[in-house]
Protein backbone atom coordinates (compact mmCIF):
# COMPACT_ATOMS: atom_id res chain seq x y z
CA UNK A 1 0.00 0.00 0.00
CA UNK A 2 1.31 3.86 -1.03
CA UNK A 3 0.37 5.46 2.02
CA UNK A 4 -0.26 2.91 4.82
CA UNK A 5 3.58 3.00 5.95
CA UNK A 6 3.32 6.71 5.93
CA UNK A 7 3.38 6.96 9.80
CA UNK A 8 5.83 9.84 11.46
CA UNK A 9 6.34 9.39 14.88
CA UNK A 10 7.85 12.95 16.89
CA UNK A 11 8.68 13.70 19.92
CA UNK A 12 9.50 17.23 19.74
CA UNK A 13 10.91 19.69 22.59
CA UNK A 14 9.66 23.90 22.36
CA UNK A 15 11.79 26.13 24.37
CA UNK A 16 10.04 29.26 23.69
CA UNK A 17 7.36 31.15 21.97
CA UNK A 18 4.97 34.37 22.05
CA UNK A 19 1.29 34.92 21.27
CA UNK A 20 -1.26 37.74 21.75
CA UNK A 21 -3.36 40.05 20.41
CA UNK A 22 -0.56 42.80 18.46
CA UNK A 23 2.70 41.81 17.16
CA UNK A 24 5.81 42.95 18.14
CA UNK A 25 8.83 41.87 15.51
CA UNK A 26 12.03 41.76 17.11
CA UNK A 27 15.68 40.58 15.55
CA UNK A 28 18.02 38.73 17.37
CA UNK A 29 19.92 41.65 18.30
CA UNK A 30 17.01 43.57 19.53
CA UNK A 31 15.36 40.46 21.33
CA UNK A 32 18.70 40.87 23.64
CA UNK A 33 18.69 44.08 24.12
CA UNK A 34 15.09 44.63 25.08
CA UNK A 35 15.62 41.29 27.49
CA UNK A 36 18.61 42.49 28.73
CA UNK A 37 17.27 45.99 29.46
CA UNK A 38 13.94 44.39 31.08
CA UNK A 39 15.82 41.96 33.40
CA UNK A 40 14.84 43.29 37.03
CA UNK A 41 17.81 41.99 38.87
CA UNK A 42 19.86 44.34 36.23
CA UNK A 43 18.33 47.85 37.53
CA UNK A 44 19.28 47.22 40.76
CA UNK A 45 22.74 46.73 39.97
CA UNK A 46 22.64 49.53 37.63
CA UNK A 47 21.83 51.74 40.66
CA UNK A 48 24.56 50.67 42.86
CA UNK A 49 26.81 51.58 39.24
CA UNK A 50 25.25 54.90 39.24
CA UNK A 51 25.91 55.33 43.02
CA UNK A 52 29.44 54.68 42.51
CA UNK A 53 29.44 57.43 40.18
CA UNK A 54 27.48 59.84 42.62
CA UNK A 55 30.50 58.80 45.16
CA UNK A 56 33.22 60.15 42.24
CA UNK A 57 31.48 63.48 42.10
CA UNK A 58 31.62 63.73 46.06
CA UNK A 59 35.05 63.49 45.71
CA UNK A 60 35.69 65.67 42.82
CA UNK A 61 33.24 68.49 44.91
CA UNK A 62 35.76 67.61 47.79
CA UNK A 63 38.59 68.89 45.96
CA UNK A 64 38.15 72.59 46.29
CA UNK A 65 37.59 74.18 49.50
CA UNK A 66 35.54 71.07 51.02
CA UNK A 67 34.62 73.82 53.77
CA UNK A 68 33.06 76.45 52.69
CA UNK A 69 30.41 78.25 55.14
CA UNK A 70 28.47 81.23 55.58
CA UNK A 71 25.85 82.28 57.98
CA UNK A 72 23.64 85.09 58.88
CA UNK A 73 21.28 86.79 61.19
CA UNK A 74 19.12 89.89 61.44
CA UNK A 75 16.70 90.60 64.86
CA UNK A 76 16.57 92.77 67.61
CA UNK A 77 19.29 93.49 70.56
CA UNK A 78 19.09 95.91 73.41
CA UNK A 79 20.86 99.03 73.63
CA UNK A 80 23.87 100.29 76.31
CA UNK A 81 23.68 102.78 79.33
CA UNK A 82 26.70 104.45 81.08
CA UNK A 83 26.22 102.53 84.86
CA UNK A 84 28.67 102.32 88.08
CA UNK A 85 30.24 98.97 88.87
CA UNK A 86 30.62 98.14 92.67
CA UNK A 87 34.32 99.62 92.36
CA UNK A 88 32.84 102.58 91.30
CA UNK A 89 34.10 102.21 87.85
CA UNK A 90 31.80 103.62 84.97
CA UNK A 91 31.12 100.58 82.70
CA UNK A 92 28.38 100.04 79.95
CA UNK A 93 25.12 97.68 80.68
CA UNK A 94 22.25 96.20 78.76
CA UNK A 95 19.70 98.68 78.35
CA UNK A 96 16.59 96.46 77.63
CA UNK A 97 14.37 99.62 77.40
CA UNK A 98 16.28 100.79 73.93
CA UNK A 99 15.42 98.00 71.89
CA UNK A 100 17.18 98.19 68.05
CA UNK A 101 17.95 96.47 64.92
CA UNK A 102 20.74 93.79 64.67
CA UNK A 103 22.67 92.17 61.74
CA UNK A 104 25.70 89.63 61.89
CA UNK A 105 27.27 87.55 59.69
CA UNK A 106 30.63 84.77 59.64
CA UNK A 107 32.23 83.16 57.12
CA UNK A 108 34.38 80.03 57.24
CA UNK A 109 36.71 78.16 54.83
CA UNK A 110 39.02 75.55 54.63
CA UNK A 111 41.26 74.56 51.89
CA UNK A 112 43.05 70.86 52.19
CA UNK A 113 46.50 71.14 51.18
CA UNK A 114 47.01 67.07 51.10
CA UNK A 115 46.19 67.03 46.90
CA UNK A 116 47.91 63.90 46.68
CA UNK A 117 45.34 61.83 48.99
CA UNK A 118 42.45 63.82 47.16
CA UNK A 119 43.85 62.58 43.76
CA UNK A 120 44.64 58.48 45.31
CA UNK A 121 41.11 58.71 46.63
CA UNK A 122 39.38 59.82 43.22
CA UNK A 123 41.68 57.07 41.40
CA UNK A 124 40.31 54.54 43.99
CA UNK A 125 36.87 55.72 43.61
CA UNK A 126 36.73 55.01 39.72
CA UNK A 127 38.75 51.86 39.66
CA UNK A 128 35.93 50.75 42.37
CA UNK A 129 33.56 52.04 39.67
CA UNK A 130 35.14 50.19 37.07
CA UNK A 131 35.46 47.09 38.92
CA UNK A 132 31.40 47.10 39.78
CA UNK A 133 30.94 47.69 35.89
CA UNK A 134 32.77 44.87 34.46
CA UNK A 135 31.06 42.72 37.39
CA UNK A 136 27.69 44.09 35.65
CA UNK A 137 29.01 43.31 31.82
CA UNK A 138 30.21 40.05 33.05
CA UNK A 139 26.39 38.95 34.24
CA UNK A 140 24.98 40.75 31.08
CA UNK A 141 27.53 38.59 29.05
CA UNK A 142 25.96 35.41 30.49
CA UNK A 143 22.68 36.55 30.82
CA UNK A 144 22.96 37.59 26.54
CA UNK A 145 23.56 33.62 25.98
CA UNK A 146 20.49 32.89 28.26
CA UNK A 147 17.91 35.09 25.95
CA UNK A 148 20.19 33.74 22.56
CA UNK A 149 18.93 30.59 23.40
CA UNK A 150 14.70 31.85 24.18
CA UNK A 151 15.23 33.33 20.62
CA UNK A 152 16.64 30.63 18.45
CA UNK A 153 14.45 28.16 20.40
CA UNK A 154 11.41 30.22 19.55
CA UNK A 155 12.29 29.38 15.64
CA UNK A 156 13.16 26.17 16.64
CA UNK A 157 9.63 26.16 18.15
CA UNK A 158 8.35 27.31 14.62
CA UNK A 159 9.98 24.70 12.31
CA UNK A 160 9.02 21.53 14.71
CA UNK A 161 5.71 23.23 14.15
CA UNK A 162 5.92 22.87 10.84
CA UNK A 163 7.01 19.59 10.27
CA UNK A 164 4.08 18.30 12.53
CA UNK A 165 1.56 19.63 11.23
CA UNK A 166 2.88 18.59 7.83
CA UNK A 167 3.64 15.27 8.80
CA UNK A 168 -0.34 15.48 10.63
CA UNK A 169 -1.43 16.44 6.89
CA UNK A 170 0.13 13.95 5.42
CA UNK A 171 -1.44 11.52 7.60
CA UNK A 172 -4.88 13.12 6.84
CA UNK A 173 -4.42 12.93 3.42
CA UNK A 174 -3.28 9.22 3.46
CA UNK A 175 -6.63 8.35 5.38
CA UNK A 176 -8.50 10.10 3.23
CA UNK A 177 -7.01 8.22 0.15
CA UNK A 178 -7.01 4.71 1.73
CA UNK A 179 -10.70 5.13 2.75
CA UNK A 180 -11.95 6.42 -0.66
CA UNK A 181 -9.56 3.26 -2.07
CA UNK A 182 -12.02 0.73 0.58
CA UNK A 183 -15.24 2.42 -0.21
CA UNK A 184 -14.21 1.80 -4.16
CA UNK A 185 -13.66 -1.59 -3.37
CA UNK A 186 -9.85 -1.90 -3.96
CA UNK A 187 -8.53 -5.70 -3.68
CA UNK A 188 -5.42 -4.19 -2.28
CA UNK A 189 -7.03 -2.41 0.35
CA UNK A 190 -8.49 -4.12 3.64
CA UNK A 191 -10.47 -3.27 6.53
CA UNK A 192 -7.26 -4.37 8.63
CA UNK A 193 -5.05 -2.02 6.52
CA UNK A 194 -7.55 1.47 7.57
CA UNK A 195 -7.93 0.01 10.70
CA UNK A 196 -4.07 0.12 11.55
CA UNK A 197 -3.59 3.47 9.44
CA UNK A 198 -6.19 4.91 12.26
CA UNK A 199 -4.62 3.41 15.13
CA UNK A 200 -1.15 4.92 13.79
CA UNK A 201 -3.05 8.71 13.75
CA UNK A 202 -2.20 8.45 17.45
CA UNK A 203 1.62 9.24 17.19
CA UNK A 204 0.95 11.94 14.84
CA UNK A 205 -1.89 13.91 17.11
CA UNK A 206 0.62 13.12 20.39
CA UNK A 207 3.23 14.67 18.11
CA UNK A 208 0.94 17.68 17.20
CA UNK A 209 -0.18 17.89 20.43
CA UNK A 210 3.03 18.47 22.17
CA UNK A 211 4.33 20.42 19.37
CA UNK A 212 1.16 23.26 19.95
CA UNK A 213 1.53 23.09 23.76
CA UNK A 214 5.56 23.48 23.95
CA UNK A 215 4.47 27.23 22.06
CA UNK A 216 1.73 27.79 24.56
CA UNK A 217 4.23 27.14 27.29
CA UNK A 218 7.04 29.13 25.56
CA UNK A 219 4.48 32.01 25.13
CA UNK A 220 4.79 32.40 28.84
CA UNK A 221 8.37 32.12 28.80
CA UNK A 222 8.90 34.75 26.17
CA UNK A 223 6.28 37.07 27.86
CA UNK A 224 8.31 37.29 31.43
CA UNK A 225 11.46 37.91 29.33
CA UNK A 226 10.72 40.80 27.18
CA UNK A 227 8.01 41.98 29.93
CA UNK A 228 5.04 42.07 27.19
CA UNK A 229 1.39 43.02 28.76
CA UNK A 230 -0.66 40.29 27.45
CA UNK A 231 -1.95 41.81 24.46
CA UNK A 232 0.88 41.58 22.63
CA UNK A 233 2.93 39.15 20.78
CA UNK A 234 6.13 38.39 20.31
CA UNK A 235 7.35 37.89 16.30
CA UNK A 236 11.02 37.02 15.25
CA UNK A 237 11.89 38.97 12.45
CA UNK A 238 13.62 35.53 11.49
CA UNK A 239 11.42 33.65 9.40
CA UNK A 240 13.10 30.34 10.01
CA UNK A 241 15.86 28.64 11.89
CA UNK A 242 19.41 29.15 10.11
CA UNK A 243 23.25 29.07 11.08
CA UNK A 244 24.56 31.69 12.64
CA UNK A 245 26.28 34.07 10.65
CA UNK A 246 28.51 35.20 13.18
CA UNK A 247 32.42 35.22 12.32
CA UNK A 248 34.30 32.57 14.87
CA UNK A 249 37.96 33.36 14.65
CA UNK A 250 40.42 30.62 15.54
CA UNK A 251 41.11 29.38 19.49
CA UNK A 252 44.50 31.32 19.19
CA UNK A 253 42.77 34.94 18.17
CA UNK A 254 39.87 34.45 20.34
CA UNK A 255 42.72 33.77 23.53
CA UNK A 256 44.73 36.58 22.71
CA UNK A 257 41.50 38.48 22.73
CA UNK A 258 40.21 37.63 25.89
CA UNK A 259 43.64 37.93 27.41
CA UNK A 260 42.36 42.13 27.24
CA UNK A 261 38.50 42.17 27.03
CA UNK A 262 37.53 39.55 29.12
CA UNK A 263 34.66 41.17 31.69
CA UNK A 264 36.57 38.96 34.51
CA UNK A 265 40.53 40.21 34.13
CA UNK A 266 39.14 43.78 33.02
CA UNK A 267 37.43 43.38 36.25
CA UNK A 268 40.54 41.95 37.96
CA UNK A 269 42.37 44.30 36.58
CA UNK A 270 40.05 47.50 38.30
CA UNK A 271 40.14 45.69 41.86
CA UNK A 272 44.20 45.55 41.39
CA UNK A 273 44.26 49.02 40.63
CA UNK A 274 41.67 50.08 43.30
CA UNK A 275 42.90 48.61 46.12
CA UNK A 276 46.94 50.02 45.03
CA UNK A 277 45.48 53.29 45.73
CA UNK A 278 43.37 52.21 48.73
CA UNK A 279 46.62 51.25 50.42
CA UNK A 280 48.66 54.63 49.38
CA UNK A 281 45.59 56.20 50.15
CA UNK A 282 45.56 55.07 53.89
CA UNK A 283 49.57 54.96 54.07
CA UNK A 284 49.55 58.73 53.18
CA UNK A 285 46.53 59.41 55.86
CA UNK A 286 49.04 57.83 58.49
CA UNK A 287 51.10 61.27 58.00
CA UNK A 288 49.58 64.67 58.92
CA UNK A 289 46.91 66.76 57.22
CA UNK A 290 48.14 70.05 55.85
CA UNK A 291 45.27 72.79 55.38
CA UNK A 292 44.46 76.38 54.57
CA UNK A 293 41.72 78.02 56.96
CA UNK A 294 39.80 81.67 57.10
CA UNK A 295 37.55 82.91 59.31
CA UNK A 296 35.67 86.30 59.61
CA UNK A 297 33.08 87.57 61.82
CA UNK A 298 31.26 90.80 61.40
CA UNK A 299 28.53 92.26 63.70
CA UNK A 300 26.48 95.76 64.10
CA UNK A 301 23.57 97.01 66.18
CA UNK A 302 21.77 100.09 66.29
CA UNK A 303 20.16 99.84 69.01
CA UNK A 304 19.95 102.87 71.72
CA UNK A 305 22.91 105.35 71.99
CA UNK A 306 25.44 102.74 71.04
CA UNK A 307 26.72 106.01 69.01
CA UNK A 308 27.21 108.33 71.50
CA UNK A 309 28.23 106.04 73.99
CA UNK A 310 31.18 105.03 71.98
CA UNK A 311 33.14 106.75 69.08
CA UNK A 312 34.45 103.30 67.20
CA UNK A 313 31.40 100.90 66.98
CA UNK A 314 33.59 98.24 67.04
CA UNK A 315 35.05 98.70 70.03
CA UNK A 316 34.39 96.37 73.16
CA UNK A 317 31.00 95.27 72.54
CA UNK A 318 29.03 92.16 73.45
CA UNK A 319 27.13 92.79 70.18
CA UNK A 320 29.51 94.92 67.92
CA UNK A 321 32.55 93.36 66.56
CA UNK A 322 34.82 92.65 63.20
CA UNK A 323 37.30 89.44 63.77
CA UNK A 324 38.63 87.28 60.93
CA UNK A 325 41.64 84.92 60.85
CA UNK A 326 43.99 83.27 58.11
CA UNK A 327 46.69 80.75 58.35
CA UNK A 328 48.27 77.32 57.72
CA UNK A 329 47.19 74.68 59.87
CA UNK A 330 48.25 71.39 60.52
CA UNK A 331 46.28 68.33 61.89
CA UNK A 332 47.46 64.52 62.86
CA UNK A 333 45.16 61.81 63.94
CA UNK A 334 46.76 60.41 66.96
CA UNK A 335 44.68 57.37 66.47
CA UNK A 336 47.23 56.36 63.60
CA UNK A 337 45.99 52.56 64.31
CA UNK A 338 43.09 52.73 62.53
CA UNK A 339 44.45 53.89 59.21
CA UNK A 340 46.98 51.22 59.77
CA UNK A 341 43.98 48.66 60.24
CA UNK A 342 42.63 50.04 56.70
CA UNK A 343 45.95 50.44 55.53
CA UNK A 344 46.43 46.25 55.89
CA UNK A 345 43.08 45.17 55.13
CA UNK A 346 43.77 46.71 51.47
CA UNK A 347 47.08 45.45 51.14
CA UNK A 348 45.53 41.65 52.51
CA UNK A 349 43.24 42.35 49.57
CA UNK A 350 45.41 43.25 47.02
CA UNK A 351 47.61 40.24 47.43
CA UNK A 352 44.59 37.99 47.11
CA UNK A 353 43.74 39.69 43.95
CA UNK A 354 47.47 38.86 42.88
CA UNK A 355 46.98 35.63 43.32
CA UNK A 356 43.72 35.19 41.34
CA UNK A 357 45.59 37.10 38.62
CA UNK A 358 48.15 34.35 38.40
CA UNK A 359 45.33 31.40 37.25
CA UNK A 360 43.12 33.74 36.22
CA UNK A 361 44.47 34.24 32.80
CA UNK A 362 45.02 30.00 32.44
CA UNK A 363 41.60 29.19 33.87
CA UNK A 364 40.01 31.78 31.44
CA UNK A 365 41.86 30.31 28.72
CA UNK A 366 41.18 26.26 29.30
CA UNK A 367 37.66 27.33 30.12
CA UNK A 368 37.75 29.09 26.12
CA UNK A 369 39.11 25.72 24.64
CA UNK A 370 36.43 23.94 26.21
CA UNK A 371 34.11 26.05 24.84
CA UNK A 372 36.05 26.26 21.30
CA UNK A 373 35.92 22.08 21.02
CA UNK A 374 32.00 22.10 21.95
CA UNK A 375 31.67 24.47 19.19
CA UNK A 376 33.68 22.29 16.76
CA UNK A 377 31.93 19.70 17.51
CA UNK A 378 28.43 21.38 16.88
CA UNK A 379 30.19 22.39 13.45
CA UNK A 380 30.75 19.01 12.74
CA UNK A 381 27.55 17.46 13.49
CA UNK A 382 25.74 20.65 11.47
CA UNK A 383 28.00 19.59 8.00
CA UNK A 384 26.84 16.11 9.30
CA UNK A 385 23.25 16.77 9.38
CA UNK A 386 23.37 18.83 6.37
CA UNK A 387 25.13 16.11 4.04
CA UNK A 388 22.47 13.72 5.69
CA UNK A 389 19.07 15.81 5.06
CA UNK A 390 20.27 16.62 1.52
CA UNK A 391 21.11 12.75 1.15
CA UNK A 392 16.94 12.20 2.02
CA UNK A 393 16.01 14.28 -0.55
CA UNK A 394 17.30 13.02 -3.17
CA UNK A 395 16.46 9.23 -1.59
CA UNK A 396 12.64 11.02 -1.71
CA UNK A 397 13.13 12.37 -4.84
CA UNK A 398 14.27 8.90 -6.67
CA UNK A 399 11.55 7.14 -4.19
CA UNK A 400 9.07 9.41 -5.79
CA UNK A 401 10.17 9.01 -9.16
CA UNK A 402 10.34 5.05 -8.86
CA UNK A 403 6.76 5.05 -7.24
CA UNK A 404 5.37 6.90 -10.34
CA UNK A 405 6.83 3.77 -12.66
CA UNK A 406 5.63 0.77 -10.26
CA UNK A 407 3.13 1.85 -7.36
CA UNK A 408 2.70 -1.20 -6.21
CA UNK A 409 5.86 -2.39 -5.86
CA UNK A 410 7.35 0.98 -4.51
CA UNK A 411 4.55 2.17 -2.24
CA UNK A 412 6.86 1.23 0.82
CA UNK A 413 9.82 2.53 -0.28
CA UNK A 414 8.33 5.78 -0.26
CA UNK A 415 7.13 5.62 2.49
CA UNK A 416 9.86 4.70 4.38
CA UNK A 417 11.87 6.81 2.45
CA UNK A 418 9.25 9.89 3.50
CA UNK A 419 9.77 9.19 6.71
CA UNK A 420 13.56 9.10 6.83
CA UNK A 421 13.48 12.39 5.19
CA UNK A 422 11.08 14.70 7.35
CA UNK A 423 12.98 12.96 10.93
CA UNK A 424 16.45 13.85 9.22
CA UNK A 425 14.78 17.66 9.15
CA UNK A 426 14.20 17.68 12.51
CA UNK A 427 17.57 17.06 13.32
CA UNK A 428 18.80 19.22 11.02
CA UNK A 429 17.18 22.17 12.96
CA UNK A 430 18.18 20.68 15.99
CA UNK A 431 21.69 20.89 14.94
CA UNK A 432 21.65 24.43 13.77
CA UNK A 433 20.31 25.07 17.62
CA UNK A 434 22.87 22.82 19.04
CA UNK A 435 25.59 24.96 16.43
CA UNK A 436 24.15 28.64 17.47
CA UNK A 437 23.81 27.88 21.01
CA UNK A 438 27.63 26.71 21.00
CA UNK A 439 28.80 29.54 18.74
CA UNK A 440 27.35 31.91 21.40
CA UNK A 441 28.37 30.23 24.74
CA UNK A 442 31.86 30.44 22.88
CA UNK A 443 31.50 34.21 22.32
CA UNK A 444 30.44 34.95 25.91
CA UNK A 445 33.64 32.87 27.18
CA UNK A 446 35.85 34.99 25.55
CA UNK A 447 33.60 37.83 26.69
CA UNK A 448 32.57 39.35 23.14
Amino acid sequence: MPLISIILIFTFFLPLAFAGDGKVIMGRDEFVQVAVQTEPRFKETRMALLAKEQKIDQIKAGVLLPKFEFSMLTGVAPGLKSDLNHYGDPVDVWDFKKMGPYFGMNIQAAQPLNYGQLQLGLKAAQADWLQKKMEIEGKENSKKTEFLSYYYGYLLAQEMDKLATEGHNQMRKALDKLEEAFDDGDENVSQMDLLELKASFFDMDKALFDARSGLKKAQLATKFVLNLPDSLMFVPADSSLAEISDFVPNLDSIVNFSKENHPDIRRLHAGLEATSMQMELASAKLAPEFFVLGEFEYAKSWAGDRTSLSKNAFAQDPVNRISGAFGVGVRYRLNFWNHWETYKSARLEHRILRQTESYANRGIELQIAEKYEDYEVAKNKLESARKALRATEGMLKGAALQYDLNPEKTSGLLANTYKKNMLMKKDYYFAVYDYNIAVARLFEQAGF
